[in-house]
C-alpha cells in the first residue's frame, strides 16, 4: 500500500497584518482556516487560484503566501 504524501502547511499574510494558517494537499488543492470564524474555511484548487482575482473587501485580496517554519524542536511551542 502506498504511503500518502503529507500536506504542506503555509501562512497567508493578509494586508491588514493578520496571518492565517493554510495547508496544501497532494494534488494541489488548498484549505485556509479563518480564525475569526470558527466554522469557516476557504478551499481552492491551487495556491494561485486562492489569491488571484479577489474582490475588494475580501480579506484574501493582496495576501502574501509565506512558507511555514515550524517551531524549534518540531512541535508547537518548541517541544
Amino acid at each position: 500500500m502506498a504511503v500518502p504524501a503529507p500536506a504542506i502547511p503555509f501562512l497567508l499574510r493578509l494586508t491588514d497584518g493578520r496571518t492565517w494558517g493554510a495547508v496544501e494537499f497532494p494534488g494541489g488543492f488548498v484549505c485556509v482556516y479563518h480564525p475569526d470564524e470558527f466554522t469557516l474555511c476557504t478551499i481552492a484548487t491551487s495556491v494561485d487560484a486562492l489569491v488571484m482575482d479577489r474582490t475588494p473587501g475580501d480579506p484574501l485580496r493582496g495576501a502574501i503566501v509565506e512558507q511555514y517554519e515550524p517551531s524549534p524542536g518540531g512541535g508547537p511551542g518548541g517541544d
